[in-house]
Parts: C-alpha cells; sequence; structure tokens
C-alpha cells in the first residue's frame, strides 16, 4: 500500500456522511494511510419531518446550537498541540460550514480545504430554479459561495470545467483549485455477470433534478420500439413533474423508488445499456456524474449527453448523443442495442478508461497532492493590506486577470508587494523593486508563495530570454521620464500570446504640486493612452478609468497631507522611492479599516468604467500580431 508523508486531517462540517462523494473523499484518504478525524454535526434530528414542521425560529436556534458544538470542538482540537491537524477538510454541502470553519482556522493557522461540488447560487437559482436570480436569498447564496472560497486555503472540484466555471464565478485564481474525479467504489461497483434475459432494459437511476434531463427520457421511450423497458429509479424535486408528463403522454416507463447502494449493482447488471444525464443547463455541460463512473467500473454500457466535459476526458468509452434531443437518444439505444459488437466494445473500453484514470488508485493521489499543498501554506493574511487608491484599481485589474487566465507573471516596481501577493496566486510569478526599503517588506510578504521570486532591483534583474503571460506594473510608467522606451523594454518580456498592464494617474490637467512631490512625470488623458501604446507596438484590449468621486475625494486628502511635507523632497528618484511607501498600511487591521472605507467608492466608480472620469486608468493592452 502506498504511504504518504505523515499527515492528519480533521473532516469537519454538518455534511451527510453516507453521501457519495463524502464516502469517497474518506476512503481515498484512509486509502493512503492518512490518519482522519471525522467530526460531524447534523442540523437535522432523526426525524426531518418533524424538524421540517419545526417553525423558523426553533430551526434557527438548532443551528446555533450546532455550530456552537462545532466551534467548541474546532477549538479544541486545533489549539491542542497533541491533537492539531495538519489540514481541516469540509466536506459537500461545504459553503456554510466553511465561513464558520475558515474563521476558526485563519484564527489558528490551520489551513483549510473545502470540496465545493457545487455551487449553491448555481444550484438553488440557475439550475432549480428554487428562487429568482434577484432575490436577497439568491444574493446571499452567491455572497456565501464567495466568501467560503476566499477563506479556503485550497478547493477541490469535480472536474477540471467545474474548476474553471467557479474559479470566475468567484473571481478566484485558478492556482487555488484542485481536480478530484467522483469515480467510483470498485468494491461495490465491479463486473457482474446477470442472469440472462431476452428484455432489452434501458436504465436510468439518480436524483429527479434538472440537471438530469429526465423529461428527455421519457419523451424518448416513446420512440423506442414496443419490446424496450424503459425503468426509472429515483426521486427528488421534480419527480412529480415527471410523473406528470409520463401520464399526459401515456410514456411505457417504470418508475421505481431509491434504492440503497448495496441493491444498485444488481439493478445495473440487469440494465441492457444504461442513461447518464441529459440536462441543457451551463452544469450538464461541466458535470460527469457518478452514474457513469459507476457503470464504466462496472463494464457496462453508458449513454450520455456529449458535452466539453465528456469529450474531453471520456473520449469513446462512453456513447453520446446532444442534450435534450429525444429522438436522438432514443436513435442511439436502438443503434446500440442493435449492434451487439460495438456494444461490447463500448462495455469493454469503458472499463479500461476507467481503470486507466479514474480508479482509487488513480484519483487518491491528486487529492493526497492537495491535501499536502495546503498543509504546506499556513493561512495568515497571505494578501497584503491594500492602499485605499489601490483598492479602486483592484477590480478593473481583477476583471483583467479573468479574462487572461495568466499561468506566469512579471511584476516591474511591485512595491512592498501588496498586488504582488494578489497576483501570485495565478501562477508563477517574478516581481522586481528597486527601492530597498520596499523591496524588504514585498520579499517578507512573498515568502509565503512557493511559486513567487522576489528580485532586488529594476528590469535589468530580468533576463532578455525570460518572457511572461503577463507583465504588470501599476503606478510606475508616470515616475519614468522616457515611458515609451520604458514600456517598449517591459514588451520584450511578453511573450507572443501574452498581455499587459499598466496603471497609471489620469488628466493632465490634474497635474499639479501633489505629483511632483510622489514623483510624478506626467498624467495621462484617453489620446495619450492610444499614442503610447501605438509607439510601443501594443494594441488596445480594454481602458477603464477607477476613482470616480472616491478617488477625487482621495487625491484631495493627500494633496493636503502633502502640503505639510513640501520641500523637504531632494529629487525625483527619492520621491518615487518614497511613493511606494506612501500611505501603505502595514497592519491587518488598518487594511480592513481601509477596505471598509474604500468599499463604498467601489461602489461608486461602477456607473464610470465607460467614461474618462476617474483619477487614473488600468489598460490593458498585447502585442500587435506580427511584432515577436
Amino acid at each position: 500500500m502506498a504511504r504518504d508523508k505523515a499527515m492528519s486531517v480533521l473532516m469537519c462540517g454538518t455534511f451527510d456522511p453516507n453521501f457519495g462523494r463524502n464516502r469517497q473523499l474518506l476512503r481515498l484518504m484512509k486509502s493512503r494511510n492518512i490518519a482522519v478525524n471525522v467530526k460531524n454535526y447534523s442540523l437535522w434530528s432523526s426525524n426531518k419531518v418533524a424538524d421540517v414542521r419545526q417553525g423558523k425560529v426553533q430551526r434557527a436556534l438548532r443551528a446555533v446550537s450546532v455550530y456552537g458544538q462545532m466551534i467548541v470542538a474546532l477549538l479544541g482540537q486545533t489549539l491542542n498541540p497533541r491533537r492539531r491537524p495538519s489540514v481541516v477538510l469540509v466536506p459537500h454541502p461545504c459553503q456554510f460550514d466553511a465561513v464558520v470553519v475558515g474563521a476558526i482556522c485563519r484564527m489558528v493557522r490551520v489551513p483549510m480545504v473545502i470540496d465545493y461540488f457545487v455551487s449553491l447560487h448555481e444550484t438553488v437559482v440557475d439550475d432549480r430554479n428554487i428562487v429568482s436570480s434577484t432575490s436577497l436569498t439568491a444574493k446571499v447564496l452567491r455572497s456565501v459561495d464567495a466568501l467560503s472560497v476566499k477563506l479556503a486555503t485550497l478547493i477541490l472540484a469535480d472536474t477540471p470545467e467545474d474548476v474553471e466555471a467557479f474559479a470566475k464565478e468567484t473571481s478566484t485564481a485558478p492556482s487555488k483549485w484542485r481536480t478530484v474525479w467522483v469515480g467510483a467504489d470498485t468494491d461495490i461497483y465491479k463486473p457482474t455477470v446477470a442472469a440472462s434475459s431476452s428484455e432489452k432494459v434501458v436504465l436510468f437511476y439518480g436524483t429527479y433534478i434538472p440537471l438530469q434531463g429526465i423529461d428527455f427520457i421519457v419523451r424518448a421511450s416513446l420512440l423506442l420500439p414496443n419490446d424496450y423497458r424503459v425503468r426509472l429509479i429515483g426521486n427528488g424535486q421534480e419527480r412529480p413533474r415527471i410523473e406528470k408528463i409520463i401520464r399526459e403522454l401515456g410514456a411505457p416507463v417504470e418508475l421505481l423508488d431509491s434504492v440503497s447502494e448495496a441493491e444498485l449493482p444488481s439493478e445495473i447488471a440487469q440494465a441492457s445499456v444504461c442513461l447518464g444525464i441529459f440536462g441543457t443547463g451551463a452544469k450538464s455541460s461541466r458535470v460527469i456524474p457518478n452514474k457513469v463512473f459507476q457503470c464504466m467500473a462496472m463494464g457496462k454500457a453508458i449513454i450520455t449527453a456529449d458535452t466539453p466535459a465528456i469529450r474531453n476526458h471520456l473520449g469513446n468509452a462512453v456513447a453520446t448523443v446532444p442534450a435534450g434531443e429525444p429522438q436522438a437518444l432514443a436513435n442511439e439505444i436502438v443503434a446500440l442495442l442493435e449492434d451487439d459488437v460495438r456494444l461490447r466494445e463500448l462495455e469493454t473500453e469503458g472499463r479500461k478508461i476507467f481503470l486507466e484514470k479514474f480508479d482509487d488508485n488513480k484519483i487518491a493521489p491528486l487529492l493526497t497532492e492537495a491535501l499536502q499543498a495546503a498543509s504546506g501554506v499556513v493561512p495568515i493574511a497571505r494578501e497584503a493590506p491594500l492602499t485605499a487608491m489601490a483598492h479602486l484599481r483592484l477590480p478593473l485589474v481583477q476583471r483583467a486577470l479573468l479574462l487572461l487566465q495568466p499561468k506566469s507573471i512579471l511584476e516591474v516596481g511591485i512595491g512592498q508587494g501588496a498586488f504582488a501577493t494578489r497576483l501570485a496566486q495565478w501562477g508563477q510569478y517574478v516581481g522586481v523593486e528597486p527601492d530597498p526599503a520596499s523591496g524588504a517588506v514585498a520579499a517578507s510578504r512573498l515568502a509565503y508563495f512557493p511559486n513567487a521570486e522576489f528580485r532586488s532591483g529594476g528590469l535589468e534583474k530580468v533576463q532578455p530570454f525570460e518572457t511572461f503571460d503577463l507583465v504588470c506594473a501599476f503606478e510606475v510608467l508616470e515616475h519614468i521620464e522616457d515611458d515609451v522606451a520604458a514600456l517598449r523594454s517591459w514588451v520584450e518580456h511578453v511573450n507572443e500570446f501574452g498581455s499587459l498592464i499598466v496603471s497609471f494617474p489620469a488628466h493632465q490637467k490634474r497635474f499639479g504640486a501633489a505629483d511632483i512631490a510622489v514623483g510624478h512625470h506626467r498624467r495621462y488623458d484617453r489620446k495619450d493612452i492610444k499614442t503610447l501604446l501605438h509607439e510601443a507596438d501594443l494594441e488596445e484590449v480594454s481602458v477603464y478609468p477607477y476613482g470616480a468621486i472616491g478617488g477625487h475625494a482621495l487625491e484631495f486628502v493627500r494633496s493636503a497631507l502633502l502640503r505639510q511635507r513640501s520641500g523637504k523632497v531632494a529629487s525625483m528618484s527619492s520621491a518615487t522611492s518614497a511613493s511606494g511607501r506612501l500611505f501603505q498600511p502595514n497592519s491587518a487591521i488598518a487594511g480592513k479599516l481601509i477596505a471598509v472605507v474604500a468599499a463604498p467608492m467601489k461602489l461608486l466608480q461602477r456607473p464610470f468604467l465607460h467614461t474618462s472620469v476617474g483619477v487614473g486608468w488600468v489598460v490593458v493592452a498585447r502585442r500587435k500580431r506580427g511584432t515577436v
């Protein structure tokens, strides 16, 4: 048996220990000899019906009691050196638990990994249509989703497609996510010889939710030959609607309630072919449901919707049809069951691919690597505090990062590394800073990022052959007399398909004594940006102003404070060096206070993003094609 380095995991939350994904995570960790301590605090009593009938006050009191117990136990576990886990793992459903557990983990400096199996907002609003997207509930769910991810040291998802979607939805760097496939328990799901039968049984099993596209299966049943039997096993939200459709259409479908997992392999074995999911929503295109892996593990042919996730990872191991098309599904069922050679080939290939890629022995190392990666990160305040003005730039920079998805980044003039600690979460990072005082602070902050490198000095510290997906410089260009030459030198380190993000102060008419005091040579009008990019052989991707209204107030305050220091700056270079430390918060408390002050300013600037109103610009550009 494989053995990993000593590690202990506290699996903590209000999760259902019998849910397949949660049992899988526990099974995988035990298979790698990882010590796991399970602390489960159910929000439900043994009588769920009685719980549902309770009033809101009673349910709220129960939740307070349960989370209170969880907090006490978590503190007792993490504060005891002998019991302190390497990692706290919050399984599905993770989000509400992660908010509570994450706050504690931050306080006691223990990494937290969450299994982001589904998005609360997407599931409740988009997939199941329980509440409208404009409702307060929807906004709360989106906020909880985002906060749970922010508090996590590392996040698990079940497919790379989900990783990409969830990272964008929560404005998180993809590097913070890991894929751990759902797979199947081969002790339960293994090839089984069923009793011979002349019946052609088409089996679907699962929860009745929109993701499954069960109504398309029902409509397809009307198009099958009379000797075909379509059997649906399961319960859930959509079952009453499906039953109504069956009655109205007179569909020849056999409905069965959910069966135990012990009984399920027998049902699968008796089926001639099994069905996956056929929903047309965005979620359906990204997931590979457990039934697909279970059937592959048993060597049973399965038909499912043709989606990016299926195409990218399963290839010819399953039969596919367009989602939401009953006729195509019926045609494929008949074609497959009338072709014994192809049916056996599909069964064999499915089993083969499962063993090669999705067996526990293949998935367990993925989980172990994620836990080990998280355990090496102390969840201190990794993101350094920002100035109020930097908070106004940040949303525009984050927007660009989500668009560009860089895997390697060079930042020129990183100051004290406040933005660096955010950029380093995206991939390999190199930052240069010529001011020794600022650089020392930046180096200490980047020390917690194994993929980040700080170099003391300017661009000369970057080798000519080093190129990056993204080159950044925030509030640097205005300090350089020959800005075109500087920009060209930065562009030399942008790879062929890379981009550049720069920010600088706006509107030359606002240039004044405060600019001189901090080492500025100029401010930029929109026409200046076009000229600058043209001369540097760059083409514009986006130009947005930042700091409308709130930024003007901040500049007024800055000017007033700088007037008190007038005459104390000896040179432009010393002014530039000092500007990197000007108004920089160096404590977590100060950073949080500034964030609170900046929050309404960030909202105020949004209506002006497509205007020229603001105190600065965030510019995204790329090489002109053919200039490399």
